[in-house]
């Protein structure tokens, strides 16, 4: 069964509704206390962990429309308890390891095995096979070592090597980052013991809204096997992340599961408690608070040209009709999309003579009601931290749909170009957007959307001021 395709649970009270937006309840009520184990302790530090988060339930109330509003929420069956306590300290590699799928160098031992926890079929309860997960980084990568012990190596599950084919049915290793901390958004990126890729963003932490399978970014993955299970080594570069420095380091939230598909058993850093289902793994505000130290943001820059160039030609009848005229019709058409980060927290995208040709095709669908159907966005270009430009009104419907721009009562229109900015300045976030395209068929000029969307918290983690 595929990430996408579980049904979340927990109903919401209409009573709660807000018809600016929907906001999550972020309790952070736990206290999370990170030991440390040995090497051949994991039962030992499995059983390590934290209280059981407690629930508290807020008070509804709206302010404003649109424009400005702070918003606040509570789900009928209780939402987000954030993890809470210290930010746990990401050490620093001590020595060089070898990017190989083993977790075996003189450096990997010195980092701590982090507390593994069983969030089902028994949540809290001890994981039936060895676990470790250590979490390090060098300046310039980001590190995550498992060791996977497996009591029945013959039963170890790899079903697929179809990038982004994230299906329970395979056992996972995989990490997840909050890289702002804004308890929202969480990039996650994994493996199974073939090898095989999945990178996704799960936007709303992880409700209401699709995971997006679209997102793609630059990282590495070994695996290895042998007769006490598998092992993994996943490699970020800090500069495929974006974050916000501070004295004290960067803070981001991590999270970290294992997935045993032939005991349908999920092992999770931190404690996540599986009221959510499913995306109970998935959701940002469960992530655990961590630091690193020494690391430096970088602007990366990402140049993608294109160009298409053709001739053809056919043969008219002249108007005597007394032989045939030859027309000759060339296309020669170029562009470039740029992507480049102004900061460790913002990033400009521009495009010029915007080409989508490449993009994956949507799923046929058949209407057959009188409403317009819903297309998700996956033109990369929107894509990276689409969710500052989300503004629910329930369902499907929203004040902004990025899908809509480059067309006219269902037909494509030339899309100029344009530029988008989007990121975190401080406690904002920040979404700008600009697009030009051409005249639609039934007459007037060109037309531009631009849009501009800031937001933050105020008062407590479960208002927002728009």
């Amino acid at each position: 069964m595929s990430f996408v395709r579980y049904s979340k649970t927990g109903i919401w009270s209409s009573s709660h509704d807000v018809i600016c937006t929907v906001v999550k309840t972020l309790s952070r009520n736990l206290r999370f206390l990170v030991p440390r184990a040995d090497r051949k302790d994991s039962a030992e530090a499995s059983r390590r962990v934290a209280e059981h988060p407690t629930l508290r339930w807020p008070a509804v109330a709206a302010l404003g429309l649109l424009a400005v509003g702070a918003t606040f929420g509570a789900p009928l069956h209780g939402q987000s308890s954030a993890q809470g306590g210290e930010p746990v300290v990401i050490p620093r590699l001590t020595g060089p390891i070898s990017f190989d799928g083993r977790v075996d160098e003189p450096a990997w031992e010195e980092i701590p095995v982090l507390p593994a926890t069983m969030n089902r079929p028994t949540f809290l309860g001890a994981p039936t096979e060895g676990t470790e997960f250590r979490v390090a980084h060098d300046g310039t990568y980001l590190y995550l070592g498992c060791r996977l012990y497996d009591s029945d190596p013959s039963g170890i599950r790899a079903l697929s090597l179809q990038r982004d084919e994230g299906s329970f049915s395979n056992d996972w290793c995989a990490i997840g980052l909050d890289t702002f901390l804004d308890r929202e958004n969480l990039q996650l990126v994994g493996t199974n013991p073939a090898g095989q890729r999945t990178d996704v963003v799960f936007a709303n932490d992880a409700e209401g809204v699709a995971p997006d399978f679209d997102w793609n970014t630059f990282w590495d993955v070994e695996v290895s096997q042998d007769g006490d299970g598998w092992e993994a080594e996943i490699r970020i570069p800090f500069s495929s992340l974006r974050f916000q420095e501070t004295e004290d380091g960067v803070t981001m939230g991590l999270l970290i599961f294992r997935n045993i598909a032939r005991k349908n058993e999920v092992v999770t850093y931190p404690a996540i408690n599986p009221r959510w289902g499913t995306y109970s793994v998935f959701k940002a505000s469960q992530a655990q608070p961590v630091v690193l130290r020494g690391i430096r943001s970088t602007n990366p820059l990402y140049v993608t040209p294109y160009a298409i160039g053709g001739a053809g030609y056919t043969h008219d009848e002249n108007e005597a009709q007394t032989g045939y005229d030859r027309e000759t019709s060339r296309l020669r058409e170029a562009g470039v999309d740029l992507k480049y980060g102004l900061t460790g927290n913002l990033t400009l995208d521009v495009s010029v003579n915007t080409d989508f040709a490449q993009v994956e095709a949507d799923e046929q669908q058949v209407n057959l009601t009188r409403f317009s159907l819903f297309f998700p966005e996956k033109r990369p270009f929107f894509k990276e931290r689409s969710g500052v430009f989300e503004y629910s009104l329930g369902g499907n419907e929203r004040l902004f749909h990025s899908r809509r721009i480059g067309l006219s009562g269902g037909k494509p229109l030339r899309i100029f170009g344009g530029a988008r900015v989007v990121g975190r300045i401080g406690e904002w976030d920040v979404g700008a957007l600009t697009m030009q395209t051409d005249a639609p068929d039934e007459g007037g000029g060109p037309e531009n959307t631009s849009v501009l969307r800031l937001r933050r918290r105020v008062w407590n983690e479960n208002s927002y001021l728009n």
